[in-house]
């Protein structure tokens, strides 16, 4: 089996079997494999960066699916190619391919055991539908019981009239 390690900034109630971990450093310290899922904030713009990858074990693999600027891809190139990270794969960009063909540019081309993708997961048909229906029957739910599922107050319309 795998164990599973996380670190988050807010305390959370601890997923499943997961091991919450009481930094990222020890996070990366421990890892074989670090699996990036954050939003894209100005603090967490290069949150992977060399000084990050320098705590991660040798051989580790660095996965990026959450946003384009969260990983510095210079950084994880040059530890690719050193030997420093046994693999990576990147399913963002800081500026995400316009279209397939030539024109897209990435330092990690070349780069061994690398895998990279284009971010497009929820653009398919089937998560297109998934979403629909996720978001109707939310709506349905807080039509049928608004204070059973909202997390915020609700605020009044004259709040938003000048």
């Amino acid at each position: 089996g795998m164990k599973c390690i996380y670190f988050d900034t807010v305390p959370k109630l601890t997923y499943g079997s997961a091991t919450p971990m009481e930094s990222m450093e020890a996070l990366l310290r421990e890892s074989d494999f670090v699996s990036m899922h954050v939003p894209s904030m100005k603090s967490t713009e290069n949150l992977i960066d060399e000084e990050q990858i320098a705590m991660m074990k040798k051989g580790a693999y660095l996965l990026n699916a959450s946003r384009g600027k969260v990983v510095n891809l210079e950084a994880t190139a040059a530890a690719l190619r050193s030997g420093k990270l046994g693999g990576a794969a990147i399913d963002v960009f800081p500026v995400e391919p316009e279209t397939n063909g030539p024109g897209f540019v990435t330092p990690l081309q070349g780069c061994p055991n690398t895998i990279l993708t284009p971010h497009v997961g929820g653009s398919t048909q089937e998560a297109q539908a998934k979403i629909g229906e996720e978001v109707a029957t939310s709506i349905i739910k807080v039509r049928a019981q608004p204070a059973a599922h909202m997390q915020i107050p609700l605020l009044q319309p004259r709040v938003f009239v000048q």
